[in-house]
């Protein structure tokens, strides 16, 4: 029964419009059929979005809060700038995708909407481990972590594995638009003896940002590898050992990543709120 109801899914309005350009739209193999979307996707993170669009987006809404930074800070900004435009890409992309059922066989459903939003995000991953490596110093160990843990699931899901459930693992980008606000806030408040940002909005995305993130990071995290577990083990001697390691483990271990990002939030939301001014950033 659920497999009729996730054939539904895969109509028209989820059929890859990407696929015509595909090296080979035919071939079996998913990682050669969707290649060029990744490689697409890299492309316009690494040589068109981060050099040419951020700077010039950042330029105009923050004026000096960003021209008058040095080359390091403005990366930071760019870099975050990308982040938030690939955040809103992801949650577009994904919305369709959320309407499949849950039981779907996680070995044999294919969908080729799914299979090309895989392959843009990897793309993005591929562009943000390089970023993680080339900002090692800035980032830390947490965010070049998450993107080869986030790169790895994606990659995994076209071998195929758990194609149904690539819109559920990037609904975790839901959190990430609040993220980067509270940072440009901070940015924006540093050196200034009055408000850069109205109190009532700073107040108002920090609530958002605490609750989309406890609710969709780890309230729906753990859900979400509790379903997983059941639905791979229905299916346990079709899935090779490394592939169960890669999906689960990586999904666990993102769990409690992010049981430590949010401790962070929280003692970042207490400083804020005794107005002190050692307010530190998420790392």
């Amino acid at each position: 029964m659920f497999e009729k109801l996730a054939s539904f899914f895969d109509g028209p309005e989820l059929s890859d419009p990407l696929l015509r350009w595909s090296f080979d739209p035919l071939s079996e193999n998913l990682y050669y059929r969707h290649l060029h979307e990744a490689l697409v996707s890299f492309v316009v993170y690494q040589f068109i979005l981060y050099p040419i669009v951020a700077p010039k987006l950042n330029q105009w809404l923050f004026q000096k809060h960003y021209t008058e930074k040095n080359e390091a800070d403005k990366a930071n900004f760019d870099i975050h700038t990308v982040s938030m435009i690939q955040s809103v890409v992801s949650l577009y992309l994904i919305w369709p995708l959320l309407r499949i059922p849950f039981g779907s066989n996680v070995v044999t459903y294919y969908n080729s909407y799914a299979s090309m939003v895989s392959a843009v995000s990897i793309g993005y991953f591929m562009w943000d481990l390089y970023i993680c490596l080339r900002y090692f110093k800035l980032f830390g160990f947490g965010f070049l972590f998450h993107a080869i843990a986030a790169m790895s699931v994606l990659i995994a899901t076209l071998s195929p594995m758990c194609q149904a459930w690539i819109g559920r693992f990037l609904s975790f980008e839901a959190s990430t638009p609040f993220v980067n606000i509270n940072w440009y806030i901070i940015q924006l408040s540093r050196g200034s003896s009055k408000p850069v940002v109205p109190v009532w909005f700073n107040v108002l995305n920090g609530v958002l940002l605490i609750s989309v993130f406890f609710f969709v990071r780890l309230v729906w995290g753990f859900i979400a590898v509790s379903i997983l577990i059941y639905e791979m083990w229905q299916v346990w001697d079709q899935i090779p050992l490394y592939m169960s390691f890669i999906i689960l483990g990586v999904n666990v271990s993102l769990d409690f990543l992010n049981i430590h990002w949010f401790s962070k939030m929280l003692n970042i939301a207490k400083k804020m709120a005794s107005g002190s001014k050692g307010v530190s950033k998420l790392d």
